[in-house]
Formats: structure tokens, sequence, C-alpha cells
């Protein structure tokens, strides 16, 4: 997915724009309902999904991703953004949190992004941004795989086993990838547990992974700079 013309575009490695525009995402999920319509709700509905989008393509972009893979990106946004009008404006269109198009762009913004993190031969303040904006970008596709859930997922009935707040599964994401496990909210359905449990397994395996590369990276530098400083005072 990437190409030569990649590495110059305005927004390649640029993990700090990506690590603000995720935190602010992930901190109005916690706050606004997106199931609400009404009013200022709707305007801040809008305004987190907006933010998501945005958070997304900086994702696809900063790892490096060609032309073309940002054009598909900015595809797939469009046509989740032109579903909601839809939805909005006819009865008979089903309403939902982003859809299937939408879910397969939040599941592969952090793969993306991952991958090119995991190329950068030494540690830097946005190579550390960008593995936190991983992690929290897991939990934001994790957010977005359980509204799919509870909204579209055959059989399984409302994730929580009653209707919820949005709000509710983006706290239960972060508090299942943290691994906390307060208990208050359980799925009740199948594809509910399998979902939150892989989330938790997948959030552990990224810390072990990415914290011991970005430590093995950063150590290896310390070491080079300590000797290259003992060579000069000799």
């Amino acid at each position: 997915m990437t190409d030569d013309a990649a590495p110059f575009h305005r927004f390649y490695d640029r993990f700090d724009l990506l690590f603000y525009v995720t935190v602010a995402t992930i901190g109005l999920l916690l706050l606004v309902d997106l199931g609400q319509d009404q009013g200022l709700s709707e305007v801040l509905s809008f305004s987190v999904t907006l933010l998501a989008a945005a958070a997304l393509f900086l994702a696809v972009a900063a790892a490096g991703v060609g032309p073309r893979g940002r054009k598909i990106t900015l595809f797939v946004i469009g046509a989740v953004f032109a579903a909601g009008i839809l939805s909005a404006v006819l009865s008979d269109v089903p309403h939902g949190y982003g859809g299937s198009l939408w879910l397969v762009l939040v599941v592969a913004a952090p793969v993306v992004a991952v991958r090119r993190l995991m190329r950068h031969q030494t540690v830097t303040a946005n190579t550390l941004l960008g593995a936190l904006s991983v992690y929290l970008l897991i939990a934001l596709a994790a957010t977005y795989l359980f509204l799919f859930i509870d909204t579209f997922a055959s059989g399984s009935g409302r994730f929580f086993g009653e209707e919820e707040p949005t709000t509710v599964f983006a706290y239960f994401s972060l508090i299942t990838i943290t691994t906390v496990g307060y208990g208050d909210f359980d799925p009740v359905g199948v594809f509910g547990r399998a979902a939150a449990a892989w989330e938790a397994v997948i959030g552990q395996i990224y810390l072990v992974v990415v914290v011991a590369r970005l430590v093995a990276l950063y150590s290896g530098r310390r070491l080079f700079r300590r000797g290259a400083d003992t060579t000069t005072d000799d």
C-alpha cells in the first residue's frame, strides 16, 4: 500500500497530529451519545464522527500509504457520511454507526500505522506519540466494532443485554483494553464476548511487542551515543 511518492506528502510520519486528534475523538466519544439526534446533541454527534474520520485519515497518511490508498480512505469516509445523511433523510434507509465500510477503515487504520512505527530505526517524539496513538486507535476500532455488533450482528441481541448510550461502548472499550475490568458492564452475546476478549488480547500483545521494540531502539541509541562519547574522550 506504500509507494515512492508516499514520504513526500505533508502528513507522512506526523504521528503528533494523529495523537492529538485521536485523543480528542476518544474524549468526545466518552461524553457524547451518538444516538442522540436533536439540537446540540446532533451537532456534537456529527463533530465526533468528523473527528474520528480525521483520525482515521491521519493514521493512513502518517503510515506512508500512497495516493491511491489515501483516495480510497477519503472515498470510504465520504460514503459513510453520505449513508448517514441518507439514513437521516429517508426513514427506510437503515441507520447505523458507520456500517461495514467504516468498520473496515477503523480496523485497518491502527494496522497500517503500527507497520510504519515498526520501521522506525530511532525513537523520536513522533515515534512515542505514534505508539500511543495506535493504542488508542485499537480502542476506537473496538468501540465501533461493539456498536456494529449491537446494531447489526444477527442473533446477538443487544450487546449489553439492554440499550445503552454509545458513551458506554467507548468506556467499556477503554476498560477492556487496559484490562481494568470493573465488571459494571458485560457483553451478553457470543459475538460481543469474543470481540471484547480479542480486544484485551490484542491490547496486551501490542504493549509487549511495541514497548519491547521501542525500549530496544532507545537503549541501542543510548549505548551508541555513550560509545561515541567514550571514543571522543579517548
